[in-house]
């Protein structure tokens, strides 16, 4: 999920502009970019054999994955009592 930020107060007015300032980024990164996005949480990294054991969001299982380049995007937080 991707937001434009410093257009959201503009969303408050006018409610139908979200849309120009939100999106996912799943479609866009298979699209653009030809990788797998998965979104999920990640158990455990084998660097030498470059497989990862995910926990995908909505399954129950487990599952064991080959990477070629793995992407870890943590997030951030803005908040204002972030210290």
């Amino acid at each position: 999920y991707f937001e434009y930020t410093p257009g959201v107060l503009r969303a408050y007015v006018k409610p139908a502009h979200l849309d120009a300032l939100t999106f996912t980024l799943q479609p866009v990164l298979e699209r653009s970019m030809g990788v797998k996005f998965i979104w999920g949480e990640v158990k455990e990294l084998n660097g030498i054999e470059r497989t990862a054991t995910i926990q995908p969001m909505f399954v129950k299982d487990k599952e064991v994955i080959d990477f070629d380049f793995c992407v870890i995007a943590a997030g951030c937080n803005f908040g204002v009592f972030h210290k």
